[in-house]
């Protein structure tokens, strides 16, 4: 992990326990950067309570069409909750699709298990740093050397706070800039 905080294009924020505020942060941070013109890219996690099941209903949103796909199989009280893949499957062909369009920045929600294990997101999180995009994502303590063995050591840890998340990507994206215009 790199120290210098806003020199990197790929950011995450690292965090114990993942929890429903990493995602209601990622998405605050969303709202913002599109609301000061940056084009998004990528997938961030809504979680919906339903009366009647133990686990949220868990959704991706594509950023770049705003679309949301459910990545959670439909189980009754007491039954669990599973993933599934074909949710999954769609929602990361609909957020390589808005990162290949070219974006000024690609949020992920989670470089998780699934990721560390070679499936999910994890060829979402290659595309936008094979593409240099700069890259928002987060990250479980627990899954650092999983993280660091796929993605390197140019990274830095993020706050999980809108105003820090905004002042890496606005430094991240002009950072860009120049490169593309070279």
């Amino acid at each position: 992990m790199r120290a210098e905080p806003l020199t990197s294009a790929i950011a995450a924020i690292v965090h114990e326990t993942r929890t429903t505020a990493v995602d209601l942060v990622l998405a605050e941070a969303a709202r913002r950067l599109r609301a000061r013109g940056l084009k998004l890219g990528g997938l961030i996690q809504h979680n919906v309570e339903k009366e009647g099941i133990d686990c949220a209903e868990m959704l991706l949103e594509d950023l770049a069409s705003c679309r949301r796909v459910s990545i959670s199989l439909s189980r009754t009280k007491g039954s669990g909750c599973r993933l599934d893949p074909a949710g999954l499957a769609e929602a990361a062909a609909l957020g390589a699709q808005g990162i290949a369009g070219g974006v000024d920045l690609a949020i992920i929600s989670k470089f998780g298990a699934q990721e560390a294990s070679g499936k999910g997101l994890r060829q979402e999180i290659a595309q936008a740093a094979m593409q240099a995009t700069p890259l928002l994502t987060s990250v479980s303590r627990r899954l650092l050397p999983a993280w660091n063995a796929f993605i390197g050591e140019d990274w830095i840890e993020l706050r999980a706070e809108p105003d820090a998340i905004e002042a890496w990507a606005l430094a991240a994206v002009a950072a860009r800039e120049p490169a593309l215009g070279a």
